[in-house]
């Protein structure tokens, strides 16, 4: 009898143990994703951020320091979009090194699901060398990587910034 109950407490220790290590395997990376790309019928460079709901609210828990950050609330997506436009810049390169960051107007932002979009746009092209900082969340959170993708007319192209990548250039012609 007594072997029987150690070997129930035995197999529960492991079903726990396998649930807490399957667990940790099913976390998600956080990922930003930026998309650039030029819209010829409006004339303006389009970009939106896609940034997972619950690594945005956690983002606006420690910016807002207040409990009870709701992204349902438009001032806390206001607020989101703030601290995006300050933390991406695009500038245009010259002699290989970023020098003149380009004026990217925010337009606004919108939950799509488990999603937050932050929309900017530039009136105009993009020049033909850029160059990229994107700090969304990496303030916040050491593991956050972002993933920003040009449209060209060669294709798309890709730039990952992690752990300590501030400006990572583009040539897009």
């Amino acid at each position: 009898m007594i072997a029987l109950q150690e070997k129930r407490w035995h197999m529960a220790g492991l079903l726990a143990g396998l649930c807490l290590s399957m667990s940790v395997w099913a976390h998600r990376m956080p990922l930003g994703m930026t998309t650039v790309a030029y819209n010829p019928v409006t004339d303006s460079v389009e970009i939106v951020h896609r940034l997972h709901r619950h690594d945005a609210e956690q983002a606006m828990l420690e910016v807002i320091a207040q409990p009870g950050v709701d992204l349902m609330e438009v001032a806390v997506q206001a607020r989101l979009a703030l601290y995006t436009e300050a933390h991406f810049q695009i500038a245009r390169v010259v002699d290989g090194k970023p020098q003149r960051v380009l004026a990217l107007e925010l337009v606004g932002a919108e939950l799509d699901g488990d999603y937050v979009l932050i929309y900017q746009e530039l009136p105009g092209r993009l020049p033909s060398e850029i160059a990229v900082r994107d700090d969304i969340l990496r303030d916040l959170f050491p593991e956050q990587v972002n993933r920003v993708n040009v449209t060209t007319e060669a294709g798309v192209k890709s730039l990952v910034f992690k752990q300590d990548d501030t400006w990572l250039q583009l040539v897009l012609e």
